[in-house]
């Protein structure tokens, strides 16, 4: 994954976050808790969101070392160090205790569900009882048409050039029952491709 294209995808996305942000939300229905926002896209959502709600305890973390130091350069630029903690982290292993956080965040999560066997169970690991989970990707279904046709051809080539596969309902749908967690996650297709998972 380039980085280049990395900080340029989420430059572009600036304008995005804050619908996204709103729509975790409307689903997470709280404004405190302990938040861990997953993936090298991260970043943006979870300023918003410390920006809105500041009693929110958040930590970003990745497992490419090039992406953690972005993602670290980031958050000190922000001003928001001392609101949001940066870590690596193996993705299919995260270096996280059990039922540690209530809300878990990886937005661009398709880039990685298909080799990394692991992950959903792990989210479902580190949150907490009544946690919530909101993985996958797409404009968020608040975000105006104007906004997206602005972003979106660049974002496609920026997303092809970074390897992007592609992930079906059904695909996503047989993941889920090899996790086990049927009973747990909700697939969303309101403004993109998204799984949410309630504990």
């Amino acid at each position: 994954m380039d980085i280049n294209d990395l900080k340029r995808i989420n430059s572009l996305w600036s304008k995005i976050y804050p619908y996204l942000a709103s729509q975790i939300m409307e689903g997470y229905r709280r404004d405190s808790g302990v938040v861990l926002e997953l993936g090298p896209f991260s970043g943006g959502i979870s300023l918003e969101l410390i920006r809105l709600h500041p009693k929110l305890n958040i930590t970003i973390a990745d497992e490419s070392p090039a992406a953690v130091e972005y993602l670290r350069q980031e958050i000190s630029t922000s001003g928001l160090s001392q609101k949001i903690a940066v870590k690596k982290t193996d993705l299919n292993h995260l270096a996280f205790d059990d039922s540690q956080f209530d809300l878990v965040i990886f937005r661009g999560a398709v880039f990685f569900l298909k080799d990394k066997e692991n992950l959903l169970q792990e989210v479902f690991r580190v949150l907490k009882d009544e946690g919530m989970a909101f993985i996958g990707g797409g404009f968020g279904k608040g975000t105006p048409q104007e906004l997206v046709d602005e972003i979106a051809d660049e974002s496609r080539e920026l997303n092809n050039r970074l390897g992007r596969p592609w992930v079906s309902i059904e695909e996503l749908e047989e993941m889920i029952r090899k996790s086990e967690l049927t009973d747990k996650g909700k697939i969303v297709e309101d403004g993109g491709l998204w799984l949410n998972i309630e504990k």
